[in-house]
C-alpha cells in the first residue's frame, strides 16, 4: 500500500538536511564548542527556547538583509534540527 507523491524525493533531500545539521550539533557538541545541544535532557527548557528563537532569529535576519534562498534555507533547516533535537529530549523522557 504505497502512496507515493512526486514530492516525495524533495522531502527527502530536506529531511537530510536537517539530519546532517543534527550530526553535525552533536559533533559540535562532541568537540566542546557546545556544553548541550536541545537533545539532551539536562539543557533547561528555557535554555532551549532561547536556542530555538535566536534560530528563527536568523531566518528573519535573512529576510531582512534580502539573503540569498541558500542561506535562508540554511537557517530554515538550522531552526527543523533544533526542533528535532527538542523533540528528541522529549521522547527519552517518555522512557
Amino acid at each position: 500500500m504505497g502512496f507515493y507523491s512526486e514530492h516525495d524525493d524533495e522531502m527527502e533531500d530536506i529531511l537530510y538536511s536537517v539530519k546532517c545539521e543534527r550530526i553535525r550539533q552533536e559533533e559540535l557538541k562532541k568537540h566542546g564548542e557546545f556544553e548541550f545541544t536541545c537533545a539532551d535532557a539536562a539543557m533547561p527548557l528555557a535554555t532551549k527556547l532561547a536556542v530555538l528563537v535566536e534560530e528563527v532569529g536568523e531566518v528573519a535576519r535573512a529576510l531582512c538583509d534580502d539573503e540569498s534562498v541558500d542561506r535562508l534555507r540554511d537557517e530554515l533547516v538550522q531552526v527543523a534540527a533544533v526542533s528535532v533535537a527538542w523533540i528528541q529530549a522529549l521522547d527519552k523522557q517518555e522512557c
